[in-house]
């Protein structure tokens, strides 16, 4: 971490921290976006990028409300979504607030982790995520990610469990309506992304696919079935399920019959033909 340590269990911190608290207390008050917040504490801590998100335990599914990345979109994958549903395992259930959760010490056992997890992790070379429990009513938990490119020193962990109790304090203080508005603020600009002229398998991968939601896409276009696409990628219904779930985050679609709709398109095939030449090429 720059700036502010953990020294013999005493953190100091910085200027940078202090400007992060500053910035998300500005926008409890309705004074900043939440994203222009989120980018203060994710630059603070040397995050390399985060979202706050919240998860439906009743439901499986999470919604993104802000992200910040500090890599150029155009050169590596911009994170998208939030990992909490797959990394925490049974430490998402039922969170304390101001908790802290980190994916090597807290996380599933790295064999039980979600393809679409594995992949993020080996794309950004991403060492941990930390995840703090913002807020918690009933079936709803709202989490800052932070997800780190370096292994975090010693007692890092530590320090942000000493900020974390301000940070959800001030959360739960918030003018009504503002998480709402931000959800779907995201919401929007999703949609809007979605519905460019650009398709979703072009080269420039504009929604962010991985590797593995971008064969899954490839299988849709051809007409196959979300059972096909098991059988033709080796790979269970459950796994199936989470892949068209984050594809459906990132385009913007709401359920299999807009995506295949979408991508049986002629300029989606044509997208998916010259994508194939150009891997053969």
């Amino acid at each position: 971490m720059d700036g502010g340590k953990a020294h013999r269990g005493v953190w100091l911190p910085n200027t940078l921290h202090a400007r992060a608290i500053i910035n998300f207390i500005h926008w409890s008050q309705g004074g900043l976006v939440l994203d222009a917040a989120l980018k203060g504490i994710v630059e603070a801590f040397g995050a390399e990028c985060g979202v706050i998100s919240r998860l439906w335990l009743n439901k499986g599914a999470h919604r993104v409300a802000a992200r910040a990345d500090t890599r150029d979109p155009t050169v590596s994958r911009p994170l998208f979504l939030s990992f909490a549903n797959d990394a925490l395992g049974p430490f998402r259930n039922m969170p304390k607030r101001a908790s802290v959760f980190s994916l090597r010490e807290d996380g599933e056992d790295p064999s039980d982790l979600s393809p679409v997890l594995v992949d993020w992790l080996s794309h950004r070379k991403i060492k941990d995520i930390l995840f703090v429990c913002l807020d918690h009513q009933g079936g709803e938990i709202d989490f800052l990610e932070l997800h780190f490119g370096q292994t975090p020193e010693p007692g890092f962990k530590e320090a942000i469990e000493q900020i974390a109790p301000q940070l959800s304090e001030t959360y739960q203080s918030r003018r009504p309506g503002l998480v709402t508005e931000a959800l779907s603020r995201q919401t929007v600009s999703t949609i809007r992304k979605s519905t460019t002229d650009t398709p979703i398998l072009s080269t420039g991968n504009p929604a962010g696919l991985t590797r593995a939601e971008w064969r899954v896409c490839a299988l849709v276009s051809r007409g196959i079935s979300p059972q096909g696409i098991g059988t033709e990628l080796g790979i269970g219904p459950a796994t199936v399920r989470t892949h068209l779930k984050h594809i459906y985050s990132k385009t913007g679609l709401d359920n299999f019959h807009m995506l295949a709709r979408r991508l049986v398109s002629v300029e989606e095939r044509e997208a998916l033909h010259g994508k194939q030449h150009q891997a053969r090429a």
